[in-house]
């Protein structure tokens, strides 16, 4: 067992952001990388399904760190609006000091460039705090943080020659 002590909520919460991202973005390329067969074969043996295992963990501080399935995680916030041509290969949420994160990964079957304007459009409403892109040896990165009077929203969105993924976090103010 690990276990490491911060002092600071901010170092914290990144912390587990970055933890989130890791593992949502290792999950993303793992499953994309198995072959459909096995994955079926897999589920044929194993007797339970993801929705009848709940994993909750809970530092002595009370923050909590929840790894979801594959649709959007309970207590989304309805004014965040998720593309629904995504297909979601991991989902969570985490409460640090009273604030609720959530996070999708995804892959997506069009361009990065195309899911990225759809949420440039559906969340023009709120403020645009960063914009970012970054093309590099054919993989492009696309990141952009949102914010409003209760959220910060941030969407990265990577495209390569075999894919599209998007990584969408949704962080209580």
């Amino acid at each position: 067992m690990v276990s490491i002590r911060m002092e600071g909520g901010i170092m914290k919460k990144t912390l587990v952001i970055i933890i989130i991202i890791v593992i949502s973005t290792t999950l993303v390329f793992f499953i994309g990388s198995c072959k459909k067969k096995d994955a079926e074969k897999v589920a044929e043996e194993t007797s339970l399904k993801s929705e009848e295992i709940e994993v909750k963990m809970t530092d002595e501080e009370g923050n909590e760190l929840i790894p979801g399935g594959t649709s959007v995680p309970e207590g989304w916030p309805e004014t965040v609006p998720v593309n629904d041509k995504i297909k979601i290969s991991f989902s969570g949420s985490s409460k640090i000091e009273g604030k609720t994160n959530w996070n999708i990964s995804s892959t997506y079957s069009g361009t990065g460039q195309e899911l990225y304007d759809w949420y440039k459009k559906n969340l023009s409403d709120w403020n645009t705090d960063s914009d970012s892109f970054l093309e590099s040896d054919g993989e492009k990165i696309f990141s952009i943080q949102f914010s409003n009077n209760n959220s910060i929203v941030t969407v990265w969105i990577t495209e390569n020659d075999d894919e599209v993924v998007l990584i969408q976090n949704v962080s209580e103010k």
